[in-house]
């Protein structure tokens, strides 16, 4: 059964994967603990979760960087023994290969991501937030939830939408700035 087409009774602003897709489908957060009461609410509502911690996949080098995220990308995310651990092979995984349920959803929680650097963090955002539009025509909710230990992080235009602050941290002052 296909999920991505929402029931006229999920159209509201209790309904969390609706105001996240709606605003193009990646959330951003700094306050740990409203991240965790987002995704109590996106696993009762029947949406696999997958996080990562960006702050592993800091290195020396950035090639070290983007070696450690590919390797924690195709282990957890299930990619194929071809994934090329490039960014090219992970736009095309992430749409290909990416199993999203079509009950619920799927959640990928990006923890301490202010610790890649910002050219990569950005592209890597950009390839994610095509997919979700590419799974959403295909009746499935994918959903990228970027915590970041900078609240004044910014990510203008990914796939031509803004990343925008979730709601309780909305207002600079909520991120204590």
């Amino acid at each position: 059964m296909a999920m991505a087409i929402f029931k006229p009774a999920e159209v509201n602003d209790q309904q969390l994967d609706w105001i996240i897709l709606r605003n193009g489908g990646v959330q951003l957060y700094w306050r740990e603990e409203i991240l965790a009461d987002d995704l109590r609410w996106l696993e009762s509502n029947s949406y696999k979760i997958i996080s990562f911690d960006a702050a592993e996949w800091r290195s020396g080098s950035e090639w070290e960087s983007q070696r450690r995220m590919h390797e924690s990308l195709k282990d957890k995310l299930s990619f194929p023994d071809y994934y090329g651990e490039n960014l090219d092979a992970l736009d095309e995984c992430i749409v290909d290969d990416l199993v999203v349920p079509d009950n619920g959803g799927l959640a990928l929680v990006l923890n301490h991501y202010d610790h890649l650097s910002k050219p990569i963090a950005e592209m890597v955002l950009n390839i994610f937030a095509r997919a979700v539009r590419h799974h959403l025509l295909f009746g499935r909710r994918l959903l990228l939830l970027v915590q970041s230990d900078d609240p004044t992080i910014q990510f203008e235009s990914l796939g031509g939408i803004a990343a925008g602050w979730n709601f309780r941290e909305w207002l600079n002052k909520n991120r204590g700035l």
